[in-house]
């Protein structure tokens, strides 16, 4: 009705102009200097209606570029968004594979105690189908008995710390399953989180005596899990999946013979400034495949063991450290080299020929022998005694150096290093992690680093994620120190230039 009224409003206000303009021009008598005084005010109409004509159209015009302006950056924020989106996918998606490929048992709790997500190896731990865990319970997933251990340990990973334990119970067949678990808050740093996640590891100790590891095998590397019977297996690796299209054996030769491994690095840091070598890196090795695939590090040794390959990688390990220290010395004379520790498998402490391979090497390249540390595990010294003493005999004398790792992890004894000399002594992360929390760990490490000073050796501490474990270690006399705290491992160009 308003739009109505306006409108004939304007055309009755038009028609009485021109009524009026009519009556002036007749009663005037066409007199010329009214003609001149209505011209004028007809012209100052037309200027001010053309004048606001101009300016409706410049405002126009501004209107349209800021328009096209803003759908310009609407579409690059929608392309934008497109892009997050996707790259989110396709993060999650590597989440997922590698989540699944892991042999421990993953699962997120929320807030409200209830399972958001889980990998698959938790899902054949507990039995149960993915619709019976997303959205129950952690009551209901877990059972009774572990939920109550669980339990305690939930609020400090809801207020942001971590939290780390192990528990023990008696299977129906007689066996004792053990059960690590760690609480991860989520996000990460925040100060009230949404939720944890929890990991649990699990290793069954049957009643009956343990048969003997074979030769060759590798605990330290093997990922293992349980099953209700109480025998343990090796996790089906993502990279044995990779290598299932042909031979598995001669794909890993192929790799070896044209050269797709790649060498990695991860720093150790000096803490003590009377301890030699300021700079000190620890090799490791990934697969082409593994770096192309997303998997995870490492997991075609167990494939490389069952076939019988780890003393030729490790072979191809030392030789291509030393090529690439001898290119880089080349490139630039003034460039220091560390001292490189290369982690030896336990097939290599049975071969030979590794010492006199090692040995050709060294001398065919004139490779300073005192940069280059070998590091042997605790559990391969103490049961290939012979052995290990056979290699250090031919290799120490060229200057080499080497390494007890893991030392500590079943039990704290210098009895298996009679007759043998170590330069460096690796004390297991296990016995590190608690090194703020726990006392007695910071007295054994403070003990376990003064009876190596005695013996001539110099400490290395690994699994080092803070500053403060740091201050902690330095207090208790370690040399060295190493883990994410210190630095990530990367490909050795980058990370130990």
């Amino acid at each position: 009705m308003m739009r109505y009224l306006f409108k004939f409003l304007a055309a009755g206000l038009t028609l009485l102009l021109g009524v009026m303009l009519i009556a002036t021009i007749y009663f005037t008598l066409f007199d010329l200097q009214w003609i001149a005084f209505l011209a004028g005010v007809l012209f100052a109409a037309v200027a001010a209606t053309a004048s606001q004509a101009s300016k409706s159209q410049w405002l126009v015009m501004r209107r349209t570029k800021q328009l096209q302006r803003v759908k310009g950056v609407l579409a690059d924020e929608t392309a934008r968004l497109e892009r997050t989106a996707e790259a989110l996918r396709v993060a999650e998606s590597r989440f997922h594979l590698i989540s699944d490929a892991l042999p421990v048992m993953i699962v997120f709790v929320d807030r409200e105690d209830r399972c958001r997500y889980h990998n698959r190896a938790f899902a054949q731990w507990r039995g149960r189908s993915r619709e019976q865990i997303e959205g129950q319970t952690l009551r209901e997933v877990l059972g009774e008995e572990i939920y109550q251990e669980i339990q305690p340990h939930s609020a400090d990973a809801l207020a942001g710390r971590e939290a780390r334990y192990t528990v023990q119970s008696r299977q129906p067949g007689g066996g004792i399953e053990h059960c690590a678990v760690t609480l991860l808050a989520y996000p990460p740093g925040a100060a009230r989180s949404a939720g944890y996640f929890a990991l649990f590891a699990t290793r069954v100790e049957s009643a009956a005596p343990a048969p003997a590891v074979a030769p060759g095998a590798s605990v330290g590397n093997a990922m293992t899990g349980a099953y209700e019977s109480g025998d343990t297996f090796y996790m089906e690796s993502m990279t044995e999946q990779l290598l299932s299209g042909g031979d598995p054996r001669a794909q890993l030769v192929r790799a070896l013979q044209e050269d797709q491994f790649l060498l990695f690095a991860q720093k150790i840091q000096l803490l003590a400034p009377t301890a030699p070598y300021p700079r000190c890196y620890e090799v490791l090795l990934r697969m082409q495949e593994e770096e192309q695939h997303m998997l995870p590090p490492g997991g075609f040794f167990p494939v490389a063991e069952r076939y019988g390959l780890m003393a030729e990688i490790d072979r191809w390990v030392v030789r291509n450290v030393i090529k690439w220290c001898m290119e880089m010395q080349r490139g630039d004379p003034a460039w220091y080299m560390p001292l490189y520790c290369v982690n030896l498998a336990t097939a290599s402490l049975g071969d030979p020929q590794f010492a006199s391979h090692v040995r050709d090497d060294l001398r065919r390249s004139k490779f300073p022998p005192a940069n280059l540390c070998f590091e042997l595990a605790e559990p391969d010294v103490i049961s290939h005694h012979a052995e290990v003493h056979a290699l250090t005999d031919v290799l120490r004398p060229l200057g080499c150096r080497f390494t007890l790792d893991a030392f500590g992890s079943s039990r704290v004894s210098f009895a298996p290093l009679q007759g043998l000399a170590f330069d460096f002594l690796k004390i297991d992360g296990v016995i590190i992690q608690n090194i703020l929390t726990d006392p007695a760990n910071f007295s054994k490490i403070r003990a376990i680093a003064s009876a190596a000073h005695k013996m001539g050796m110099h400490t290395i501490a690994e699994f080092v994620e803070s500053d403060d474990t740091i201050a902690k270690l330095r207090e208790a006399g370690v040399d060295y120190a190493q883990g994410f705290g210190i630095g990530r491992p990367g490909p050795i160009a980058q990370v130990s230039q």
